[in-house]
């Protein structure tokens, strides 16, 4: 045998590394710094980055591997790699990719945070993904682009933000990786808080964990002590601190957590909230479990605990999913309408078929709502200096609902 038929015979041997669940995560301040997480068959895998504008050459991210961190069904061996890119420059593309013995990812871009308080994000939840249904992540992309089309005057979409549920199995790797190998995820940096779908239970166990969630993430470890799954960033002047409602309702779950949800983390948000003073020009908290129902309050989504600590902290969106019908709140302070207070909005769910809304004025603390049982879409949010605003849309471009809110705060300090 010749040597060319003896390296090719090597090369059929040795199946190339994998590079799977690929995506940017949040930096606490969005505008010089990113977090990338991916799992990969490799032991030595690299991550380098660049400007897309070509203004420097290629530079290689430090990183971090954890040796299986989280057994999924599916997938029992693997490394987990995390990187926080810092230095970054503000209002600028970037590209990266991640490099193991000679092989390659496909490369992925983000966008960090300008200056000028001007942006726009796209909102959603409640996907359930599957590849069973893969006609879920086409809806996926479908409000993608819709978003992207609405808010290409203003520069188009820089992140996305979910409120849980992404995926319909938290233990299960197939969910993940079509999540994460989403087209949308692949050109910007998204943001997560767990929902119930991630909180899963071993199989054949009753406690219920987050650890699959949080080993296909990589978010700032900024949150409540012992709650891994919270955590805050900062992106051109509007502060986003998201919230663990599981470990609040803390059924079946450990009891370190239980005891961190229900006590450190509401003190933990008025802390962090009352520290970036300054820094945030709005402020937006996001979970998983509903603010509301049509009929007013949720109970189970803990509207009366956190609405004293929101007031405190003049909250201006206080976003939420897991019921899978839209909803939003009056301007709300003290348990009344008022015109400086927090709006509670309820994301629509995402599914293979996007269906007509019934909007409908609310009553009482409601200002309107979809009466269907479930509705379907997503929401973008057009952010400046002066006002900051949500848009409620489906299979087109146009509003099925929106909401202003007007800046509490001065812009913030340089």
């Amino acid at each position: 045998m010749n040597i060319a038929i003896a390296l090719a015979a090597v090369a059929i041997g040795h199946a190339a590394p994998s590079f799977d669940l690929l995506a940017t995560c949040p930096g606490e301040d969005c505008s010089r710094q990113m977090r990338v997480v991916w799992h990969s068959s490799s032991p030595s895998c690299e991550l380098a980055y660049a400007p897309t504008d070509g203004s420097s050459r290629p530079v290689k991210a430090k990183t971090v591997k954890t040796r299986s961190p989280a057994v999924y069904t599916g997938q029992t061996n693997y490394w987990k790699y995390a990187a926080a890119i810092d230095g970054l420059k503000p209002g600028s593309r970037y590209a990266y990719r991640v490099s193991a013995e000679g092989a390659h990812s496909p490369a992925q871009q983000f966008r960090t945070a300008g200056a000028n308080g001007e942006f726009c994000f796209l909102w959603m939840g409640d996907v359930h993904s599957t590849p069973s249904k893969p006609k879920k992540m086409e809806s996926v992309k479908l409000l993608f682009d819709n978003a992207s089309r609405a808010s290409a005057p203003l520069g188009g979409i820089d992140f996305v933000l979910c409120t849980g549920d992404a995926v319909k199995h938290g233990q299960t790797y197939r969910c993940w990786r079509e999540w994460n190998g989403a087209e949308p995820f692949a050109k910007c940096m998204m943001a997560a808080v767990c929902g119930n779908k991630e909180y899963y239970r071993d199989e054949g166990k009753a406690r219920w964990h987050n650890r699959w969630f949080l080993a296909a993430r990589n978010n700032p470890p900024n949150g409540a002590d012992g709650l891994e799954s919270t955590y805050w960033f900062i992106y051109n002047g509007v502060m986003f601190i998201g919230i663990d409602t599981l470990a609040t309702e803390g059924r079946e779950m450990d009891a370190a957590a239980v005891r961190a949800g229900r006590n450190g983390q509401f003190e933990w948000f008025e802390r962090v909230a009352k520290a970036q003073r300054g820094r945030y020009r709005y402020l937006v908290a996001f979970q998983h479990y509903p603010y509301f129902t049509r009929k007013g309050p949720s109970g189970y989504g803990g509207y009366e605990r956190w609405q004293p600590v929101f007031d405190r902290c003049r909250v201006d969106f206080a976003l939420s999913g897991d019921s899978h019908s839209y909803v939003r709140s009056k301007r709300l302070r003290g348990g009344r309408e008022d015109a400086d207070g927090t709006v509670y909005v309820v994301c629509p769910e995402i599914d293979g078929y996007l269906g007509d809304a019934d909007l409908r004025d609310g009553e009482g603390l409601v200002a309107a709502y979809d009466a269907k049982s479930s509705s379907y879409g997503a929401c973008w949010f057009s952010v400046g200096k002066d006002e900051m605003t949500m848009h409620w849309f489906c299979k087109d471009v146009s509003d099925i609902d929106s909401v202003t809110v007007k800046a509490k705060r001065a812009a913030p300090s340089k």
